[in-house]
């Protein structure tokens, strides 16, 4: 290698290596925790939240299929974890009786005109544990942490889940595009927690609602909606792109 060739090689190791530790660890990207993205919305209506109140007047079950928002996972770096939001309106949430829904969504219960969103904010997915694998599917138990948000309220929650990543092909094709990650989790959370329902209307329920409510969420997310719908970049993929303001504008 010649002087003047050696100059050129130090000076972009000098320049190049520093620019790409920092593109790693870029501030300007809400995402860049290394992952696959996993959009969370299916047209169809068939991702779900459940919730149960067992009482000993009354058992109450609701559901909502209008769970949107993303997961990040990679699938060949388990133990790298992942992390991601999900979110549902208040104002789908339907327990079979229409005037029954029109108090939980009241302000002495849930307040959606006040507080529209219920969402689980997942801080990080740990404890992953291999259950099962196929040649085109890998299953595992894990445990989620995260803050759950309601009634405009939010607490720190550790939740067992279990997630499976599926290859995209001619069975997965029947359901969705793209490679797929099913999950499901199951936990209890506590209504006084969040401040539901008021004090003036604790005083009345009695033992109508309990005070523990049981949630079962269970979705897929798919990669063929990420490039069009990543949370990440909401301008898709643009060299010079004007969503990013820490981009150069530089032609």
């Amino acid at each position: 290698m010649s002087r003047r060739y050696a100059t050129i090689f130090c000076l972009m190791t000098t320049f190049l290596i520093p620019s790409f530790a920092k593109a790693q660890n870029n501030p300007c990207n809400p995402c860049s925790k290394k992952g696959v993205i996993f959009q969370v919305k299916d047209p169809m209506g068939r991702n779900s939240v459940t919730f149960k109140s067992a009482a000993p007047l009354e058992d109450i079950t609701g559901t909502s299929s209008q769970i949107t928002g993303y997961i990040s996972f990679d699938p060949d770096k388990p133990d790298m974890g992942g992390h991601g939001k999900l979110t549902v309106p208040v104002a789908t949430l339907k327990t079979g009786i229409p005037m029954r829904d029109e108090h939980l969504l009241g302000a002495e219960w849930l307040d959606a005109g006040k507080f529209p969103n219920i969402s689980l904010d997942i801080k990080s997915v740990k404890t992953i544990k291999e259950t099962k694998s196929t040649s085109t599917s890998i299953t595992y138990d894990v445990t989620i942490e995260g803050d759950f948000s309601l009634h405009g309220m939010t607490k720190s929650l550790t939740i067992p889940g279990r997630i499976t990543y599926l290859q995209e092909n001619e069975q997965t094709k029947m359901m969705m595009e793209g490679n797929l990650l099913a999950a499901r989790a199951n936990f209890n959370i506590a209504l006084k927690d969040f401040g539901v329902p008021s004090p003036e209307r604790e005083m009345l329920i009695g033992s109508r609602v309990g005070g523990d409510i049981t949630l079962d969420i269970s979705f897929i997310g798919t990669t063929a909606m990420a490039m069009a719908a990543n949370p990440c970049n909401p301008c898709g993929e643009k060299a010079m792109n004007p969503c990013n303001p820490c981009s150069s504008n530089k032609k």
